[in-house]
């Protein structure tokens, strides 16, 4: 009786060695800045509420450029809705022109497009680091032009750049805080990660489930689409800690936006003109 309750003891314990084994293996740390601005990736996401397919997101970075004098690289969003009942069909482009040092990602400056409206740069925020500023500017669908200086005192966004800025702490048990400019203040967003690894199921990685983490955070911003508060997202845990899904709570409730295509375009550099 001894012996075999033994043997099933010592094979539990090399079950449980070769897991843990296994997920050690299979473990790399998060990306650094320079390894994600080496390639050209070009992300589609479904967004989701419910039942209903609200539209898609796509992501990319178009090219690199320099502003103020400063290198950066052009990260452009488009969203487009389905028709919505009582709302219709909805298109917006967001642009920033975003920077990094040896450690994170920042904006230097965010613009968007009503589409829908014929309106192009209604929205616009620029990050003056040297003079400690943030000038802003929006016009509204009556045409009401408003205008704000803020405080700037450390990198800060107006919310694109933290797709990127959350992957470099992705798969950690860290808790960054990262703020964000928009709707005229300063908000903050804050990001708890966390190392255990977990099964999802990717549209856009067919074939099985992939190993993910999971962050959750909070939004004290009051963004677009009514977007604020409770954020869970969840990373592939690889090398360059690819964004699988988000669930965010904007004005109609919360919503889902889950990866449906992942394309590595070529390999690039950081090379500036």
């Amino acid at each position: 009786m001894f012996k075999p309750l033994l043997y099933l003891i010592i094979a539990l314990c090399i079950l449980v060695y070769t897991k843990s084994s296994d997920n050690a293996a299979s473990y790399s740390p998060p990306p650094d800045v320079h390894k994600l601005l080496n390639i050209s990736e070009k992300f589609t996401y479904e967004v989701r509420y419910g039942f209903f397919n609200l539209g898609t997101v796509t992501i990319s970075i178009l090219s690199d450029t320099t502003y103020r004098g400063e290198p950066a690289h052009y990260l452009f969003y488009h969203v487009k809705s389905n028709p919505i009942p009582l709302i219709g069909h909805k298109e917006r482009n967001y642009h920033t022109f975003m920077a990094h040092n040896d450690t994170t990602f920042y904006g230097l400056k965010f613009w968007t497009d009503s589409v829908h409206d014929d309106m192009y740069g209604d929205q616009v925020y620029d990050f003056d680091y040297q003079k400690g500023k943030v000038y802003t500017f929006e016009e509204d669908d009556d045409h009401v032009i408003t205008r704000d200086t803020l405080e700037l005192n450390e990198l800060a966004d107006s919310g694109p750049v933290i797709f990127y800025f959350s992957r470099l702490h992705a798969g950690t048990n860290r808790k960054v805080n990262y703020p964000v400019y928009i709707s005229h203040e300063k908000g903050n967003v804050m990001l708890q990660n966390y190392d255990e690894i977990i099964s999802y199921s990717s549209g856009a990685f067919p074939g099985g489930d992939v190993d993910a983490y999971k962050t959750i955070g909070n939004a004290d911003v009051d963004g677009p689409f009514g977007f604020s508060g409770r954020i869970e997202a969840i990373y592939k845990a690889d090398e360059l800690r690819i964004p699988l899904e988000a669930r965010i709570k904007v004005w109609l409730g919360n919503v889902r936006v889950r990866l449906t295509d992942y394309e590595i375009e070529n390999e690039r550099t950081e090379t500036m003109p």
